[in-house]
């Protein structure tokens, strides 16, 4: 043995979303969210239309951020995989704008930024459906993975 310890990153990573596991996309997961997500290719987008029911609630009769940050985290990694390839999130900043009730509708878009380079970034926002008021943005960096020569 090295004694060298092992990151995260020294161990396999994903490459596909085949498992279809995922807690927000994943069609399997009996706990997930089961999203469908639709790609714009002209905007490099990808979004989602939902609302959540009150079991993802934080303060009385509020959705809780970590969720709607969840959420941004997603749709702008599908918009990297999509449309620069397979990628983790190094990083993301979100902000949020508007509380969220229970029930209430949103679209949930990320948009890649960057279009070449090992590393990308994206942009995501949460927009309520009812009357468009902004709930909650996002930016994020991904690394894109190095393809499987094997």
């Amino acid at each position: 043995m090295s004694g060298l310890k092992k990151t995260p990153l020294d161990q396999p990573l994903p490459t596909s979303l085949t498992e279809n596991y995922c807690f927000v996309c994943g069609q399997d997961n009996p706990r997930g969210l089961k999203i469908a997500v639709t790609y714009d290719a002209g905007a490099l987008a990808a979004e989602t239309e939902l609302s959540l029911p009150r079991e993802y609630q934080g303060w009385s009769a509020v959705i809780h951020g970590g969720i709607l940050a969840t959420l941004l985290d997603e749709m702008m990694a599908h918009a990297v995989w999509r449309f620069a390839g397979p990628g983790l999130t190094l990083g993301m900043e979100v902000r949020f704008h508007a509380p969220l009730k229970p029930g209430e509708a949103i679209k949930v878009r990320g948009v890649l930024n960057t279009a070449n380079g090992k590393r990308r970034q994206a942009a995501g926002e949460i927009i309520r459906l009812a009357d468009g008021k902004k709930i909650a943005s996002g930016q994020s960096r991904f690394l894109l993975l190095a393809a499987d020569k094997s």
